[in-house]
């Protein structure tokens, strides 16, 4: 009997032991596959109740959001904003996807500054800090700002044809 309840103790413990995250898009459809009938209904999301990195799958119908957010388990299934580092410019789908899509731009290369650090639907603009004389590679867009997930938004520090560095202050 003692042996029993060892047993069972330790399978317990290892099974809090091992953190549970989503699979990735190339595994969802196996783990899909595995768990539900269709495979259209498994659902793997971030679990807000426990308070730390616990995702939980499940089978339920597939749902869909507006741009902007996401679903989380909170008991049941409930909108979310997404992360302050991730953004997700298109609708949300439980087929397939646990996160936002995208993760923001840091604008933090040689001569680049955050320009607008945006919302839940767009990525950050950056801008070259031109008070020390860096200056866009390309021309961008946008005259005052760059978006770094569609144009090159690398920096210089520009020389102007008497030999000094433009935009320098003292």
């Amino acid at each position: 009997m003692v042996f029993i309840l060892l047993t069972i103790f330790q399978i317990l413990s290892l099974n809090e032991a091992f953190d549970f995250t989503c699979p990735p898009q190339a595994h969802w459809r196996i783990r899909a596959k595995s768990m539900c009938k269709p495979p259209s209904n498994y659902t793997c999301l971030f679990d807000v109740n426990h308070q730390i990195n616990v995702y939980r799958d499940k089978c339920s119908r597939p749902r869909i959001l507006g741009p902007g957010y996401k679903y989380v388990f909170q008991p049941n299934l409930n909108r979310a904003a997404c992360n302050v580092t991730r953004y997700q410019p298109f609708i949300f789908e439980t087929i397939g996807y646990s996160d936002c899509t995208f993760q923001k731009s840091l604008c933090n290369s040689l001569g680049q500054k955050t320009y607008v650090n945006s919302n839940t639907r767009s990525d950050t603009t950056c801008i070259c800090n031109t008070d020390i004389g860096y200056t866009l590679i390309t021309s961008s867009a946008h005259q005052c700002y760059c978006n770094p997930s569609t144009e090159d938004c690398s920096c210089y520090l520009g020389i102007n044809p008497y030999n000094e560095t433009t935009g320098l202050r003292g």
